[in-house]
């Protein structure tokens, strides 16, 4: 088996195929507590994540495939480089991101990831800052003014567009 040579393809598809687990387990769980995992397209808050997990169900196995069937040409053993180690940082803010965004809302944790990561990648201070409220701000607008989805409030209650 190819599992060595090509650890961090099957750490990746590991993870990618936890998601629609995950998903499969709320679309069980909390979305049929609530009444809307069950209905036609309007009325089904579960139709999208679940066509969304049986995608991403596919693509794990098709990759699972090429892997065991060699059709992958780079190896891709578990020897860290730079941009794994921006990856995983990365990747560990990510996770404090969504762990907080109920507690501190929307417009206090997204500002704060985006400056980190949009430094991590290399802008200055001032440039990282600018780019995280603009992000923050247009994604807030569209969500919020046009979508008319309520963003985390967060313990400040805070919103802008809704």
């Amino acid at each position: 088996m190819k599992l060595r040579e090509h650890a961090y393809d099957w750490l990746a598809w590991l993870l990618i195929g936890a998601v629609p687990l995950l998903i499969f387990w709320q679309n069980a769980t909390s979305l049929t507590e609530q009444s809307v995992a069950s209905g036609g397209p309007m009325s089904n808050a579960a139709a999208y994540p679940a066509i969304i997990a049986w995608i991403l169900l596919g693509l794990t196995a098709v990759n699972a495939l090429r892997i065991l069937a060699g059709r992958i040409s780079q190896r891709s053993p578990l020897d860290p480089t730079p941009t794994t180690r921006l990856a995983l940082i990365a990747t560990v803010l990510f996770v404090a991101y969504l762990l907080s965004l109920g507690w501190l809302g929307y417009y206090i944790a997204t500002p704060v990831l985006l400056t980190l990561l949009f430094a991590m990648l290399g802008l200055g201070p001032i440039a990282s800052l600018a780019g995280a409220v603009a992000a923050t701000l247009i994604v807030a607008a569209v969500f919020e003014g046009l979508l008319n989805v309520v963003l985390p409030l967060g313990i400040f209650n805070f919103t802008l567009f809704g």
